[in-house]
């Protein structure tokens, strides 16, 4: 049986949650004949890189990697389809690191392309009339922190990975005093999204 790791992040910005992080703890364990393996990550610039490679190595055998993020603002689930080689925002990650105009990789290039397929997972998720994106750019935060030192370990061990940013749910908007005020799709839509997606890469594996 393939392998896939799919990976989430903690809560961050002063957040209790994470919607990410709820979906991937409600993942079933096999999707589309694949044994998905799930593992949380910190929102921190380097050590969620050394976390992912970590369990990636730690596992073995991998035949794909998806990292999934929340993107607060977003009304779409968002396959990306690069990575930029830039660490860069106004808030600081969990570890209280600023990143201001930093390279995460002085010898890597200046971007690496997402090796999965993410017009076809954008395709699936519209026939299931799933609200679904695609999107250009991963920001210059820990999401694309972590999907570049993703690409690059797939890339030394041909191992394809990508990214997929969710919205907020209706369910912490709720809780958070944030319902109408940003856009949010139901933890049962953001979980039925990643399973399509899943199951789109099992399909290729």
């Amino acid at each position: 049986m393939k392998t896939i790791l799919v990976t989430a992040f903690e809560p961050f910005g002063g957040s209790g949650r994470n919607s990410s992080l709820d979906t991937l703890r409600v993942l079933p364990e096999e999707i589309g004949g694949a044994r998905i393996v799930k593992r949380e990550m910190p929102v921190e610039y380097v050590h969620s890189g050394e976390a992912l490679v970590r369990a990636a190595e730690e596992i073995g055998d991998l035949a794909a990697v998806l990292c999934l993020g929340q993107a607060e603002g977003r009304g779409n689930i968002t396959p990306e389809f690069l990575a930029v080689n830039v660490r860069h925002a106004s808030i600081a990650d969990n570890a209280g690191t600023l990143c201001r105009y930093a390279r995460i990789d002085g010898d890597g290039p200046g971007a690496r392309f997402v090796t999965l397929p993410v017009e076809r997972m954008v395709s699936r998720l519209a026939e299931r009339g799933i609200p679904a994106a695609p999107s250009f750019s991963a920001g210059t935060y820990v999401c694309n922190s972590i999907l570049y030192a993703a690409l690059a370990w797939g890339e030394a061990h041909g191992v394809p990975a990508g990214f997929v940013h969710l919205p907020l749910s209706e369910e912490i908007a709720e809780a958070e005093g944030k319902t109408g005020r940003v856009p949010a799709l139901a933890q049962s839509v953001l979980t039925a999204g990643i399973e399509e997606i899943l199951g789109v890469i099992a399909e290729g594996l």
